[in-house]
């Protein structure tokens, strides 16, 4: 392997090293085979998944002056499975988290 190779393919793996360390993957929630990801909004995603298991609202700034409303969802998808944590801001879906498996009953 020639010296100008070597050095690309170094190259190519700290990019790649440095891509997927500064972001971590997006978790993902199917509700009765529908698919549900950012942009949607709260209706949409209640009448895909019916009721969450928590909900949690708040105001939060983002600038000086400038302030959201925040709403946190919690969904179970089913036994044993990690719980999605639904992050809506001014009613549309931002992000969808992964949480821990619950505790107790689902062990």
């Amino acid at each position: 392997m020639s010296r100008t190779t070597l050095h690309r393919s170094l190259a190519l793996v700290a990019t790649l090293a440095v891509v997927c360390l500064a972001e971590p993957a997006a978790a993902n929630l199917r509700c009765s085979g529908h698919l549900v990801s950012p942009g949607l909004t709260q209706f949409e995603v209640f009448e895909r998944c019916g009721p969450p298991l928590f909900e949690y609202s708040r105001i939060e700034p983002v600038i000086e002056g400038v302030w959201i409303d925040v709403d946190e969802w919690t969904y179970q998808p089913g036994l044993n499975q990690f719980r999605r944590l639904l992050r809506f801001e001014n009613g549309r879906l931002a992000r969808i988290e992964l949480l821990d498996k619950p505790r107790g009953a689902y062990q």
